[in-house]
Order: structure tokens, then C-alpha cells, then sequence
């Protein structure tokens, strides 16, 4: 091994060490991902439908409600979720579920499907 490629070798080792040590603000790669992705398109005024569905394979809707299930979860900064609600507001139907105490997405659907296949009487 030559001197180039040491030095080479030496800096992938390096950024490898500092990703692997870098604090995360979420324990999930995956929810990070969405945090990220949302947070650099919020001074755009939001990620456009296209893009999400290029980087996600989700519409719009799942991931503004996705989004909203790991905010909560997550490190951020309060400016950070401040600037997240104003560019994708909480779905109001996941809001109302959620602060019923009913989470994830299986069980929102549920309590949905539910609502709709039930007659009322009137």
C-alpha cells in the first residue's frame, strides 16, 4: 500500500468511524429519513407529492401521517417540529385518534373501517 492509498484508506475508515458515532436524533434509520426529508424541503414550502412518492413510495397523505407518528419519537428541536407543523399539518383524522390514545397505523384504520361500516340510527 503506497502513500496515497493509505491516505485514502485512512479517510473512508475515518468518515465511516464519524457516521457511525454521529448522534442520531432518532433511534430509526427509517423515520430519520422522513424527519430529514421533510426538514429540507420545509423552506420550499414542502416536499412536492412527486418526490415523495420518488423517495418513499407513499402518497402525500401517508407520509404526512408516517411523519407525524415519529415526531414524537424523535430528539428534534422544538423550532425543528415548530417549522414540520406549519409545512405538513397533522392529518385531523390522526389527530383525533391519536389523542384518543390510539396509535400506529393498523389501528387507525381499524377504529375508521369500523365508523364507516357501522350504521348509525338516527
Amino acid at each position: 500500500m503506497n502513500s496515497r492509498e493509505y491516505r485514502q484508506w485512512r479517510q473512508r475508515r475515518r468518515a465511516a468511524w464519524i457516521e457511525a458515532n454521529r448522534k442520531r436524533n432518532h433511534p430509526d434509520s427509517e423515520a430519520e429519513r422522513l424527519i430529514e426529508f421533510a426538514s429540507r424541503w420545509a423552506p420550499f414550502g414542502g416536499a412536492p407529492e412527486e418526490e415523495v412518492l420518488v423517495h418513499f413510495g407513499m402518497t402525500m397523505r401517508r407520509f404526512i401521517e408516517r411523519l407525524w407518528q415519529v415526531i414524537p419519537e424523535s430528539n428534534g428541536l422544538q423550532d425543528e417540529i415548530r417549522i414540520l407543523a406549519r409545512m405538513y399539518p397533522r392529518p385531523v383524522e390522526s389527530a383525533a385518534h391519536t389523542s384518543l390514545g390510539v396509535t400506529g397505523a393498523s389501528s387507525v384504520s381499524r377504529q375508521f373501517d369500523r365508523q364507516t361500516t357501522c350504521p348509525t340510527k338516527h
